[in-house]
């Protein structure tokens, strides 16, 4: 059956008036049948529909989330909605309260080695396994929830913090679109455009630059900056933001490859057959123009509130941590500004696409410098950041790594409470919420993940999908019962 918010009416099927009516339920936007086979499906449908109507009118004097109304008399509303089957009211409110992400792609291709998720090459799809959704499952998911929002009356996302659901987990938005069945390509602002009208709360968009030789990609890039600064389109975007980091693959490989950043030059040196430019240089080049390229593409962005810089190198006084410090960064973001600067320059000489004249492009890399002032030492102590600092640093030990980082401790304690039976809510931490490719949920405190007996109805639920990291705990579960008493 497919049920909507609804008005009841009866309709004969003959003119007969003692013919047994057959019970429609309408609504402005759909008009459903019931088959009659569920008698009591149908009936708890009505009720938790009344209900919901009466909230939604008492919201016009105090507004209540999904998680405040009594999930128990609302229980069947979600009847029929395809993603949703099989779960609870309580079950879906506990997965769409801090919904910090949906992973419609897996993977990513600039191996950062601060990632927080640990992120691998996507890799290809092969038989059961799968790195990103097919583009009519992610169609269900915004589709139900839509459905879920129209019943009730109010966006059944909620959020305790910073009220944003992203549609990636461990990919670059750059890298991020999905195939339908006849192999057309739906690219992130498409599917942001299909999560928005669903949910109502907005997205962050995140990239670590892209291959500027790339035709398809820079096109993608410059589409992307129009798209972002069309005022119809800005209240989808929480954030965006373009990572800076010395802990990036190509800087990284380049520097492991013996390569001395104090010999760059923003112009490229003519190559001296008996000493052609080594493999660090060219990668070190490779990575400078990367990221100008980047900041040159997004120089229309500037303006708006919600764009930053995400700069994330370590203190200079860690120990063992050379080529990641702040010291380190500034000598590539100087190297990028240079190069930035001959690319206005060019552009000054040419289309004047962004800068008007020399002083015009100082303005800009004035703003840029500012905004790449805003360093963040504070990393995330997971994923590929761990596993680097433990390698470089033999004599730490776990616990050692555990105690530098005094917040490790306390969400520690945490999910020793959890395990032990505490409630969710009585606990001073926000779990969020991930949903893989394949449905499955999990709680997520940037330390561990941790799975749940949760899965949306969708296409690829029995699919395998890449490792996550964190590691996914082994040894615990949030089942069902301990969502029902959640609530």
């Amino acid at each position: 059956m497919q049920v909507k918010n609804l008005l009841i009416s009866q309709t004969y099927s003959s003119n007969n008036k003692n013919s047994k009516p057959k019970r429609t339920y309408t609504h402005n936007y759909d008009v459903v049948n019931f088959s009659g086979k569920k008698g009591n499906d149908d009936l708890q449908y009505i009720n938790a529909q009344k209900y919901a109507n009466r909230q939604r009118f008492l919201s016009f004097f105090k507004h209540k989330n999904l998680p405040d109304y009594d999930l128990n008399k609302l229980e069947g509303i979600q009847e029929g909605i395809k993603i949703f089957e099989g779960l609870s009211m309580k079950e879906i409110a506990f997965m769409l309260q801090d919904l910090h992400g949906i992973a419609v792609k897996r993977g990513c291709s600039n191996q950062c080695l601060h990632c927080y998720a640990g992120a691998k090459p996507s890799g290809k799809d092969k038989d059961n396994y799968i790195t990103r959704m097919p583009f009519e499952t992610f169609c269900d998911i915004t589709d139900g929830i839509k459905q879920l929002k129209e019943r009730i009356g109010i966006k059944p996302l909620t959020h305790k913090g910073d009220p944003y659901t992203d549609i990636y987990y461990d990919a670059d938005c750059m890298e991020i679109s999905l195939f339908d069945k006849q192999g057309k390509e739906h690219d992130y602002m498409e599917l942001i455009d299909r999560m928005y009208s669903a949910t109502e709360t907005p997205s962050i968009f995140d990239t670590a630059g892209w291959n500027p030789k790339s035709k398809k990609m820079q096109e993608r890039a410059e589409k992307y900056v129009k798209y972002m600064l069309d005022l119809e389109n800005q209240k989808k975007f929480y954030q965006i933001n373009l990572s800076f980091s010395p802990f990036n693959a190509i800087y990284a490989r380049a520097i492991e490859l013996g390569y001395n950043p104090e010999n760059y030059s923003p112009l490229i040196p003519i190559e001296d057959s008996t000493k052609p430019m080594s493999k660090g240089e060219k990668l070190y080049r490779i990575y400078i123009d990367r990221m100008a390229n980047a900041l040159y593409t997004f120089t229309p962005l500037l303006g708006e509130k919600n764009f930053s810089i995400i700069s994330r190198p370590v203190e200079n006084n860690e120990k063992n941590m050379q080529n990641f410090t702040v010291n380190d960064y500034e000598k590539i973001k100087q190297h990028v500004l240079e190069n930035l600067y001959l690319r206005y320059l060019l552009d000054f000489q040419s289309e004047q696409k962004f800068v008007k004249s020399k002083e015009h492009a100082v303005i800009i890399l004035d703003r840029y410098d500012e905004l790449l002032s805003k360093i963040d030492t504070k990393l995330i102590p997971s994923g590929r950041f761990k596993e680097l600092y433990l390698k470089r640093n033999p004599n730490v030990t776990e616990d050692e790594f555990n105690s530098k980082y005094k917040y490790v401790g306390e969400f520690n304690n945490y999910f020793k409470s959890l395990k032990n039976g505490e409630k969710l809510k009585n606990l001073k931490i926000r779990y969020l919420k991930i949903i893989d490719a394949d449905g499955k949920l999990y709680l997520y405190d940037t330390l561990r993940l941790i799975p749940t007996d949760i899965q949306l109805n969708i296409s690829t639920k029995d699919c395998i999908t890449p490792k996550l990291s964190p590691e996914v705990v082994q040894d615990f579960k949030i089942s069902k019962e301990t969502i029902k008493g959640q609530y």
